[in-house]
């Protein structure tokens, strides 16, 4: 890597005059430094020219130039003197352009030199030749069963089907005597990339769409893998060793990396072609090779455009599986666009979305809301609801409702109360109750009546008091009874204290039994919302919810491409849903 005590030879020791004889070129160089102090991307050098041995004098390393594809900074000639404003963003130039780290001390590189000058050398690209092999990892990070994972701490052992576990790897050691003879490389066993830990931390490293990928350099011949990888950032716990020429080196420097980032656009691999679309089975691949030919020659294996960070954060643009997919490093938030139309978002934390203006919600079929503690709704101004069919509240616990101003309901049909406790009512005004029909009140106990002052009870029809019991009537004022027909009092014994008593000799008529009461019928309990248990993680746990898919962490098993036809938009209708279909979606079968 060159260490951060690196210092580039000064510029001037290759001037012209110093080695008049210097030619053109271009030359295949080997870099023995990048720790350039002018932050050109410069490169220090040593010329592989021929018939130089192994003779690596000064004579032989140059300072070179990078030269990038494109790049540009507006000019000088139009920048102002703003000694005055020194923040002036118009005055001042702007660079752009495309930017590639330096390769790193033991890479080749192609370097020119203009009319023979050393002083103006540019490197112009750099040569895989003297790295034979060393391709496999880029630039995706590809994963092979080819691994070394002894020493890996990971969760899985062996993949879904108990195969050999594929894992994304590194190069293979060229000083190892396991890879050594006449093998196919590519299949020489390589050490585990540190992506394989994160990919198993998020849940992906099983999942062969959306976790580890084939975009590989060396996966088929001509390439169809487009992209770029970063070396990613120096290791500095890590290997450590001589970076340099022997006149000009910095010992114990550190020299592996982290891992880095990755943009790629894959054309996929034509060997293996999807049996159906996205939308209409799951991913199943025929191999050409193996001369299977159900598979669609335009969908084949791994095309996609994917952008990751080393630890494992992506955004993934799958043309094979027609879904786009976006997580973190940590697995704990992740969001996906699939080909029927579904957007799932799972959060292990928070959800939180604010508008300064409207926020709407369309559903052209149901809206299902469920929290596992409270569910909390506050309007500054009108609440209003409006429900077209029937509308169903079960509590569990307390019901309290408080309303400050007037409380209007009109019910067009019966009104049915079940109380299997008390009722009691507290009015600090007046009751008024208008029946257009009969009023019926039915007690198993007794009933009370007390009033602060009159009691009018007026009925245009009979009126009939019938008690089983003792019947009291005591009023501190007169008590009236006024029958525009005759007045009769029957009983085994009359006892009247008074004023004047009038009595007429005539037998009195028996009173007639009141008419029964009405029983009011009985309320019909609301039915719960049915429950599905939704399958979580591979501890074998379930989410129990009026859902019947319920995003979850990674390895989440509903996936809409792992087998499409168990989600479409009729097997996830829960107003519809019955066992046997609840069943076969919540198994994944």
């Amino acid at each position: 890597m060159g260490g951060n005590n690196y210092t580039a030879p000064n510029d001037n020791m290759y001037s012209s005059t110093n080695y008049p004889d210097t030619p053109v070129g271009p030359f295949l160089a080997t870099v023995i430094g990048h720790q350039d102090g002018k932050y050109l991307g410069r490169l220090n050098v040593l010329i592989q020219r021929q018939g130089s041995g192994n003779n690596n004098s000064s004579t032989q390393t140059r300072i070179v130039d990078y030269m990038s594809p494109f790049w540009g900074v507006t000019g000088y000639g139009q920048t102002t003197d703003d000694s005055g404003n020194p923040g002036n963003y118009d005055g001042t130039q702007k660079s752009y352009g495309m930017w590639m780290v330096p390769p790193d001390p033991g890479s080749t590189v192609l370097v020119i030199f203009l009319a023979n000058n050393p002083a103006k050398g540019y490197w112009i690209g750099c040569v895989p030749k003297d790295d034979s092999y060393m391709n496999f990892m880029t630039p995706g990070i590809a994963a092979t069963k080819f691994a070394i994972t002894d020493d890996a701490t990971l969760s899985v052992t062996a993949d879904s089907q108990g195969k050999d576990l594929r894992v994304p790897v590194t190069e293979y050691n060229k000083r190892s005597s396991d890879n050594a003879g006449p093998q196919d490389p590519t299949r020489f066993n390589k050490p585990i990339h540190p992506l394989a830990l994160f990919l198993d931390n998020q849940g992906l490293l099983l999942d062969d769409i959306r976790g580890i990928t084939t975009s590989s350099a060396r996966r088929e011949v001509p390439s169809t893998v487009f992209g770029i990888s970063t070396p990613g950032p120096i290791d500095r716990d890590g290997q450590t060793g001589l970076v340099g020429t022997k006149e000009a080196n910095v010992p114990n420097a550190p020299v592996s990396r982290l891992g880095g980032q990755t943009f790629i656009m894959d054309d996929g691999h034509n060997k293996y072609l999807r049996k159906t679309d996205a939308s209409s089975g799951p991913p199943e691949y025929a191999s050409v090779e193996n001369g299977e030919t159900d598979g669609d020659p335009l969908r084949p294996h791994n095309e996609l455009i994917r952008l990751r960070t080393r630890t494992g954060a992506q955004i993934l643009f799958h043309t094979s599986e027609d879904l786009i997919y976006i997580t973190n490093s940590r697995g704990t938030s992740w969001i996906e666009m699939t080909s029927d139309g579904k957007i799932d978002v799972y959060a292990q934390d928070s959800i939180s979305m604010h508008t300064d203006a409207d926020f709407n919600f369309l559903a052209g079929r149901d809206i299902n809301l469920e929290a596992v503690r409270n569910i909390n709704i506050k309007a500054g101004g009108d609440h209003q609801l409006e429900v077209v069919g029937n509308k169903t509240i079960i509590v569990t616990g307390n019901r309290t409702i408080s309303v400050k101003g007037t409380h209007d309901e009109t019910i067009i049909g019966a009104t049915n109360l079940s109380i299997q406790g008390d009722y009691n009512q507290l009015l600090n005004g007046a009751l008024g109750i208008t029946v257009a029909n009969d009023i019926n009140i039915n007690t198993a106990g007794g009933t009370a009546i007390t009033t602060a002052k009159d009691l009018n009870i007026n009925t245009t029809g009979g009126n009939n008091l019938t008690a089983g019991g003792k019947s009291n009537f005591n009023s501190g004022g007169q008590q009236l009874f006024t029958a525009g027909g005759s007045t009769e009092i029957s009983s085994s014994g009359t006892n009247i204290n008074g004023g004047n008593i009038n009595l007429n000799s005539g037998s009195a008529a028996s009173a007639d039994k009141a008419t029964e009461a009405t029983k009011t019928s009985k309320a019909t309990l609301p039915v719960a919302l049915a429950v599905y248990p939704n399958p979580t993680e591979t501890d074998g746990t379930t989410l129990n919810s009026i859902m019947l898919r319920v995003p979850t962490t990674e390895p989440y098993p509903h996936h809409e491409n792992l087998n499409p036809t168990l989600f479409k938009t009729s097997k996830t209708d829960i107003a519809a849903a019955n066992s046997a279909a609840q069943s076969q979606v919540n198994s994944g079968s």
